[in-house]
């Protein structure tokens, strides 16, 4: 049981950070099609992808090692939904 507390972690903390990355992301995103800074929007992503692959790389430091698979593979799962929603409302 000991070890899967981190794999789930890893999931936990992977859902959470892509919804969070995301929404960011999303927002940033509006406000530079909204006439906002360019530089701010590089530097806004460069942050958060540097945070995300610290907590990556925390993930990989840990044993077991592949919970960084699992926090990579959740990170994208936000991402991945909008995709498909998206998909959906364009084909009706």
């Amino acid at each position: 049981m000991n070890r899967l507390i981190f794999p789930l972690l890893a999931l936990a903390a992977g859902l959470f950070l892509g919804g969070l990355n995301f929404a960011l992301l999303h927002a940033a995103g509006r406000k530079l099609a909204a006439g906002g800074n360019p530089k701010s929007f590089v530097l806004s992503s460069f942050l958060r992808v540097s945070a995300c692959g610290i907590v990556a790389g925390v993930f990989a430091a840990v044993d077991p090692w592949w919970s960084m698979a699992v926090y990579i593979v959740a990170l994208f799962v936000p991402f991945a939904f909008h995709v498909v929603r998206v998909a959906r409302e364009t084909s009706k």
